[in-house]
């Protein structure tokens, strides 16, 4: 299957996942963290690439970075390329470390982006590593509530300075519910969307005062502005809009193409 080509930022900023090969947890030590937190400080040194979030997982990392297409690829393969000769030279073994090549998304409007910020930062809490996104290590939280960091861009510390008070209001930011869904492994892709609908399918029962999708049917506009979300928010394939709302295939997909 031919690869799909990647989508460039109007903005010039990226969401970027990598995962280990077989799921394997190739950040699982703290010396492997370490190590890859090195290497993308000495990649960005001589590069045209901002990093404004990072987050080192045991089994993925995510980063915020700001770059020209171009550049973003070049600095990924020298990333990836010095943690693939770390890693296994310290495992004595040969062959890809990450597996397929990285994914990316964009970030084109500011609420995306701190959007992508918080995401990327929750992730320990997500994983029940931590109960609050400050205490991980491996994250540029701490680094934005220092106001330093050896891997943050500095317009990154200042963004942060001009659109929030203190540290508190910045950390309220991380509390906010969101309901966009955003770059992960498959699993957690999977798990966050069906998530997302079922709070979007709830918010629309009780602001109807019904009790199924199904009673909706009755009210045409809402019925199609719940399909709109499910579909651009929540990001369902009609046949998991069906199945999720107990609708006919049919007529989900006639009320969703009259949008």
């Amino acid at each position: 299957m031919p690869r799909v080509a990647r989508q460039f930022s109007r903005t010039g900023f990226y969401h970027i996942m990598m995962r280990g090969i077989n799921r394997e947890s190739i950040f699982q030590s703290r010396e492997t963290k370490k190590q890859m937190l090195d290497i993308l400080a000495e990649k960005i040194t001589n590069s045209d690439v901002g990093i404004y979030a990072y987050c080192v997982m045991d089994n993925h990392i995510h980063l915020l970075l700001k770059t020209e297409p171009e550049d973003l690829a070049t600095f990924m393969k020298k990333v990836n390329g010095s943690f693939a000769m770390y890693y296994n030279r310290e495992q004595k073994r040969i062959g890809p470390v990450f597996q397929d090549r990285y994914k990316s998304e964009c970030v084109e409007n500011e609420g995306y982006f701190w959007g992508v910020l918080k995401y990327i930062h929750l992730n320990p809490v997500k994983a029940y590593v931590v109960k609050n996104a400050e205490e991980y290590e491996w994250s540029s939280m701490k680094d934005y509530l220092s106001g330093k960091s050896e891997l943050l861009d500095e317009e990154a510390l200042v963004l942060k300075q001009e659109n929030f008070n203190d540290n508190n209001s910045f950390l309220r930011m991380h509390e906010n519910e969101d309901l966009r869904i955003y770059l992960d492994l498959k699993e957690e892709l999977d798990e966050m969307k069906m998530t997302v609908s079922n709070r979007l399918i709830d918010r629309f029962l009780l602001e109807y005062g019904v009790t199924s999708v199904l009673e909706l049917r009755q009210k045409e506009e809402a019925l199609q502005s719940l399909l709109e979300q499910l579909t651009k928010e929540a990001k369902l394939t009609y046949q998991e809009i069906a199945s999720l709302t107990n609708l006919s295939y049919s007529m989900v997909q006639r009320s969703v193409s009259k949008l």
